[in-house]
């Protein structure tokens, strides 16, 4: 496993041209490349000015030609529904059908329309019902028929986005030739290419190096084929070389992988993976959670300010100067960023702060550091983490670089916590899951978090974190 192998044998013709036999020796040296980019499809812009129009037609008809300015915001409603829910998104991945999403928010409209249209005129029945048929029904028909176009098109003069498969034993075997075969699919193997540890010939760097010599745009990883010390290596690998990564989940659903009832997992020529590298929410929903934790937090700022003067001014008294410790750590996509805590005890040096697991019971820790690590009061610097930018109120707790590689190495799961941002708080330290406890049980948590996340379950993590640091009980 921890030698390269070249690229797969198997390669369709287009891609054979493009990716020669790579080894260590044999591959052209390449220097700083920009990101790979995906290409940007019209796609979603042409769903949605389809949308629009139709729903403006029908909603003139509804409304008998009049209330043109009603029928264009009864369009623009359809759209914005569509949008925050995700469904002009360009996916890769087979998914279940749109129609019954399209429908449902379709027909709100329909029904926003029938409250508001007694104010413009009397309805006509024989002209509302057919028109309203239309409204709810369009976008889902041409869904369908963009769908079979863009099959037809992926078979014919339209190349799908190179990808490459991470991997090198019987299931990338078969993902390479169903993808072949299957070009509708839209994913064009490039190969199979082995995984091996960092820094050496046949690890992360050159994996880097084939993504950006051959422009590959999608990396499918597979777990079942990669040694556990090399799985954060290979995804770290594809996220900074700018691939959407999908991750095919060890057999058996070890090491807290998505179950799929909420939807995330996908299915890959009949293989299920998780997309990585994209959040599991969408772009509106990824705004109103910022403007939620930037809101919540400089609210909390306003209230706790006494007393995070107070805590500040007794970690002073007790251990002298520099009352903030600052440390790294990783976020989203693997980021790094400084984390602010108030220092409970001083460490020998920066080694022992971000290689040393727990310091529970360490005699260095005063009255002062064990109070406010007993009440979590410690963490309240992390409010401007959050308003920064660095974390969210709500997520997987952020942990030292050190602890994500060897995490990593016996948890593969470990990784898939990093599609979304991390937290002060999170699913896993609201049921006990903090300080030296089980790392295999806080991915489970943290991934069904990730795959079940709602603002609600966001409301519900805070009042239960209130009540742990109140009560001194978990959920």
């Amino acid at each position: 496993m921890g030698t390269q192998r070249p690229v797969a044998k198997t390669l369709p013709d287009g891609a054979q041209r493009l990716a020669p036999t790579i080894s260590g020796s044999g591959a052209p040296e390449i220097g700083p490349r920009p990101r790979p980019r995906t290409r940007r499809s019209p796609l979603p812009f042409l769903l949605a000015l389809s949308d629009a129009g139709l729903a403006f037609a029908a909603a003139r008809a509804m409304l008998g030609g009049r209330a043109a300015n009603l029928a264009a915001a009864a369009g623009g409603a359809l759209v914005l529904l569509n949008l925050a829910a995700g469904l002009y998104r360009v996916r890769r991945l087979p998914v279940p059908s749109d129609a019954r999403p399209l429908a449902v928010r379709a027909a709100a409209v329909v029904a926003a329309l029938g409250v508001l249209a007694p104010a413009v005129g009397p309805a006509r029945p024989a002209v509302w019902f057919p028109a309203a048929a239309l409204f709810v029904l369009a976008p889902g028909s041409v869904r369908l028929a963009a769908r079979h176009a863009v099959r037809a098109g992926r078979r014919g003069p339209f190349r799908p986005p190179l990808t490459l498969i991470v991997g090198t034993g019987v299931l990338s075997d078969y993902l390479v030739w169903s993808l072949r075969r299957r070009p509708e699919i839209g994913l064009l193997p490039l190969g199979r290419l082995a995984a091996g540890p960092p820094d050496t010939a046949g690890g992360a760097p050159d994996l880097r190096r084939v993504i950006a010599a051959h422009r590959v745009e999608t990396a499918v990883v597979v777990l079942d084929e990669i040694e556990p010390e090399d799985v954060e290596p290979t995804v770290r690998a594809c996220a900074e070389a700018g691939c959407e990564t999908l991750v095919v989940p060890l057999s058996g659903g070890a090491h807290g992988l998505p179950p799929g009832p909420s939807g995330r997992v996908r299915y890959l020529a009949g293989v299920p993976c998780v997309p990585l590298t994209r959040r599991p929410y969408g772009p509106v929903a990824r705004c109103g959670k910022r403007l939620f934790d930037l809101a919540g937090a400089l609210a909390l700022l306003a209230v706790l300010w006494p007393v995070l003067l107070a805590c500040a001014a007794a970690v002073r008294r007790e251990s002298g100067p520099g009352v903030l410790f600052r440390q790294s750590r990783l976020g989203l996509a693997g980021r790094p960023f400084v984390l602010l805590k108030f220092r409970t005890l001083r460490p020998a040096d920066d080694t022992e702060a971000d290689t040393r697991w727990s310091v529970h019971g360490d005699a260095r820790i005063g009255p002062v550091g064990a109070f406010l690590r007993r009440t979590s009061l410690d963490e309240l610097p992390q409010l401007w983490n959050v308003v920064r930018g660095d974390m969210s109120l709500v997520g997987p707790r952020p942990e030292r670089p050190h602890f994500v590689r060897r995490f990593a190495e016996t948890c593969p799961g470990y990784v898939l916590r990093h599609r979304v941002p991390v937290g002060m708080t999170g699913w896993a330290q609201v049921h006990g899951l903090r300080g030296d406890t089980s790392i295999e049980m806080r991915a489970r948590f943290d991934n069904h978090y990730i795959d079940h996340w709602s603002f609600a379950m966001d409301l519900r993590i805070l009042l239960l974190t209130f009540n742990a640091m109140i009560l001194r009980r978990s959920a």
